[in-house]
């Protein structure tokens, strides 16, 4: 009737994630909050696109249903996340601690939607390029640092994400280029390395070493977001950014003539 087939099944299964994590926090439960988006993730987000292309059944509507699925399970659920840790860690005395839970909290949803209707307005449309920290990066980092072993440990405590966190909402509005899965060249032979190595070992630690896999977790998408930037190449580097100067150009002009 509106074009809901098999792989928006496996997106709902993604958006069921999210769901069941913000169910969870409000039972003040986020270890287990973050388990349940990385399995969506694992189990519904990392297949839908897939068994799209298999089966030749992608369309708009399956297009805005994983956005939105996106949008609640890896930026809303890890927002919740990461409110729900830190109305407890105590750094400041009440009601101000609870209020740096929220405006944390707030700096994850407020930037990627801000990006979002960024990107509607005037894309970047540069084939295996995301302009900015993708949103997913952002939430499962926020994620992996709320509940790692060894966060609290780390210099500056609990105060490092208090830093950490409103630092990487920014990144999501920069037009710093991240390559994707769908970028192109011998690069795509590196990436599926990489991304094998993250599903084998995240599979691994939650069979295995569940105590430290968010601190793992935290690993791979600090990795990712330092050192990404090196598979492109100095000439994608020149296109992308001819391609930003365009739309900034763009934004501008709509800017003054509204």
């Amino acid at each position: 009737m509106f074009g809901f087939g098999i792989k928006d099944i496996f997106t709902t299964i993604n958006l069921l994630g999210g769901v069941v994590a913000i169910c969870l926090c409000i039972n003040g439960q986020p270890y287990y909050a973050g388990l349940s988006v990385m399995i969506g993730y694992l189990c519904g987000d990392t297949l839908d696109g897939w068994v799209a292309r298999k089966l030749g059944t992608s369309n708009q509507f399956g297009a805005e249903y994983d956005t939105i699925s996106d949008h609640l399970s890896h930026i809303v659920a890890p927002a919740a996340i990461v409110y729900t840790v830190y109305k407890d860690v105590g750094l400041l005395p009440e009601p101000w601690n609870q209020v740096l839970a929220m405006g944390l909290a707030a700096s994850i949803i407020i930037s990627v939607s801000i990006r979002h209707a960024r990107n509607i307005v005037a894309p970047i449309n540069v084939k295996g390029v995301w302009a900015g920290l993708p949103r997913s990066v952002l939430g499962f980092w926020a994620i992996a640092y709320c509940n790692a072993t060894l966060a609290p440990h780390a210099p500056g405590g609990w105060w490092f994400g208090v830093v950490l966190i409103p630092l990487l909402s920014a990144a999501t509005l920069t037009y710093l280029p991240f390559p994707s899965h769908r970028i192109a060249r011998t690069h795509r032979v590196a990436f599926k390395v990489v991304a094998v190595g993250f599903f084998v070992t995240t599979i691994g630690m939650l069979l295995f070493a569940r105590k430290f896999f968010f601190d793992m977790q935290f690993f791979f998408m600090a990795g990712y977001s330092m050192s990404s930037w090196m598979a492109l190449t100095k000439d994608e580097r020149a296109e992308y950014n001819e391609v930003v100067a365009a739309t900034k150009q763009q934004l501008r002009t709509a800017a003054t003539s509204s």
